[in-house]
C-alpha cells in the first residue's frame, strides 16, 4: 500500500510538471495590447455602388496640427487635410479605384509621428453551376 501511495505521489507530480512545461512558454509568449495604446488606425466600413468608407481615428493628446493625405498607387493624392483635434475620428468616402491600392498616411511633425496604411482591394466574380438530374 505504502509503494502504491508513492506511485500516485510521483504520477501527480509527473502531472503537475507537464501541465506547467505547456502551459508557462504557452503563456509566455502572449503579448497585451492596451486598445488605448493605439495612436491610429484605418478600419474599412464598406461599400456602396463605387464608393468605399473608411474610418480613421487618430489619437492626438497634445492636439498638435497633423495632416491626412490619401493617395492612390500612382501617388496621386486623392485628399489632404490639416486637423488639429486631440480625438480625430472621421469618416471619408473614395471612389473605388481602377488600381485597386489606396494609401492611408498621417503625419505630426511636432510629435515625431508618421504612418501609412495601404487598403488594396480585389474583386472577384464566383460563379456556381449546379447540374440536378430531374426524373
Amino acid at each position: 500500500m505504502k509503494t502504491s501511495t508513492i506511485f500516485s505521489a510521483v504520477r501527480k507530480s509527473f502531472l503537475v510538471v507537464a501541465i506547467a512545461a505547456v502551459t508557462i512558454p504557452a503563456t509566455a509568449g502572449i503579448k497585451s495590447v492596451d486598445p488605448v495604446e493605439e495612436t491610429a488606425s484605418v478600419k474599412y466600413i464598406g461599400k456602396q455602388d463605387q464608393t468605399m468608407f473608411f474610418n480613421v481615428k487618430y489619437n492626438n493628446a497634445n492636439a498638435s496640427k497633423f495632416f491626412v493625405v490619401i493617395k492612390d498607387e500612382d501617388g496621386v493624392t486623392l485628399f489632404q487635410g490639416a486637423f488639429t483635434d486631440s480625438i480625430f475620428d472621421k469618416k471619408f468616402s473614395l471612389p473605388k479605384t481602377e488600381s485597386g491600392k489606396v494609401i492611408f498616411t498621417i503625419s505630426d511633425k511636432k510629435n515625431n509621428y508618421n504612418e501609412s496604411f495601404e487598403i488594396t482591394t480585389e474583386t472577384r466574380v464566383v460563379e456556381d453551376v449546379v447540374i440536378k438530374k430531374v426524373n
